[in-house]
């Protein structure tokens, strides 16, 4: 049994030689749930937050405004992001 396991940790090593020491970093860390911050996704996922957001863009608005009373730099892409109104159904029969 014990030759399985070396056979397994030594793949297992070759293929971490392969792969890109920032990568195999960033999985310990992961792994270890701490991740490092990185801005580019965060942003992302505020986005994606925002514009999945079914009130026709009112929250990102008002967020955009705060922010800016607060004199907080936005680098937000806004232009085309803000979804329609989403009209509620009423009156439908449920099947």
């Amino acid at each position: 049994m014990s030759d399985l396991r070396k056979d397994l940790l030594r793949q297992m090593k070759a293929i971490r030689d392969r792969m890109d020491p920032k990568l195999v970093e960033r999985a310990k860390l992961a792994a270890l749930g701490k991740v490092p911050y990185d801005s580019d996704a965060a942003k992302e996922a505020v986005g994606h937050f925002l514009d999945a957001k079914r009130d026709g863009g009112a929250f990102r608005r008002k967020l955009e405004q705060a922010l800016r009373a607060e004199g907080t730099p936005l680098d937000l892409d806004t232009e085309g992001k803000v979804p329609p109104p989403v009209k509620p159904r009423r009156g439908g029969r449920m099947t």
